[in-house]
């Protein structure tokens, strides 16, 4: 019995059909990749793309809780950007809770991870415990803070410091110094640092063995495998961190609101969402006070627009940043 060679076989069979240029298309690796994100594509097309651009175009107009909204070009803008005194503060408070927030972030969760990344009994747990935390949602956060910021004897943060024998500190209703519950806000984010820790030990994780040796070989002591290995290494984890930590503290809102409206905000029978003398006034809380407690769409849009490109060019900066260091550095 005669067999075929694999060639041979291979010439014999029938050549395939042309499916024609509609399925040529859709098996394309650059089409196929759309595909796949259709479904998120889909939903911005139908949920997001049509309020962004009537946010914008509300911008420009004078939109009111009734009426129909007045064409009134750049005054909107004239106005928050050199005429509102709150917004100036709310900048000031933004720039101060920003950065101080991302330190506490980006070196809290990177020297909890380098801690946690060694092989020791109970490092898992330990990770489980710090990470936890993060998973809570901002209300409830900022419900149990403002417990903690208590003024007197009752708050734990005034526990805390009466150990060291410091005197108790009135956080949220400091009418002398009401900058306190700012900086009371800046404190919370020690809570969250898990979420920036868990990120870092992936990253930690994704670095070779092989490198830490070859510089202990060559001499290479703790802090110079830290500079020129890690750091470098871990570059594109440092900046997503950054990154999503940057948007996610220019976009606060819940704990400067709770805070406000159950600390330092409270003044009589009235509450403040900006807090006492607008201390705890943020972009947000600012944009929901005018757009939903003074019913000024039109303003309360310019105030969105504004933050969005504060965002934008602040995201642009960091990335700038950071590749001109990576050039440098190689």
């Amino acid at each position: 019995m005669l067999t075929l060679s694999r060639s041979e076989a291979h010439n014999r069979r029938p050549p395939q059909k042309d499916r024609g240029p509609i399925w040529r298309f859709l098996h394309k690796e650059g089409v196929s990749g759309y595909l796949f994100i259709s479904p998120w594509i889909i939903g911005f097309l139908l949920f997001y793309l049509y309020p962004l651009v009537n946010t914008f175009y509300d911008s420009f107009t004078d939109y009111r809780l009734f009426g129909d909204p007045q064409w009134v070009g750049l005054k909107n803008y004239q106005k928050l950007l050199f005429q509102d005194q709150i917004f100036r503060d709310a900048t000031g408070h933004m720039l101060l809770y920003v950065v101080l927030a991302t330190v506490i972030y980006i070196v809290g969760g990177l020297g909890l991870a380098l801690l946690l990344n060694r092989a020791f009994p109970g490092n898992h747990f330990f990770r489980t415990v710090f990470y936890l935390p993060s998973l809570m949602v901002g209300v409830a956060i900022g419900s149990m803070f403002v417990q903690v910021f208590q003024s007197g004897d009752f708050g734990l943060m005034n526990e805390v410091l009466g150990i060291f024998h410091i005197r108790p500190i009135n956080w949220l209703n400091n009418y002398d110094q009401p900058i306190m519950g700012l900086f009371a806000l800046v404190l919370v984010n020690f809570w969250f640092v898990g979420g920036t820790m868990l990120i870092f030990l992936a990253g930690l994780k994704g670095i070779a063995t092989s490198y830490y040796e070859a510089a202990r070989i060559d001499g290479a002591g703790p802090w110079q495998c830290f500079r020129f290995i890690t750091l470098p290494l871990l570059t594109p984890v440092i900046v997503f961190n950054m990154i999503m930590t940057l948007i996610g503290h220019i976009q606060v809102f819940d704990t400067p609101l709770i805070f406000a409206g159950g600390g330092s905000g409270s003044i009589g029978v009235s509450t403040s969402v900006l807090g006492y003398r607008n201390t705890l006034s943020m972009f947000l809380t600012y944009l929901y006070q005018e757009a939903f407690v003074n019913h000024n769409y039109g303003y309360g849009s310019a105030i969105a627009v504004v933050v969005f490109l504060i965002t934008l060019i602040l995201t642009g900066v960091v990335l700038l940043v950071f590749r001109r260091s990576t050039t440098n550095g190689a």
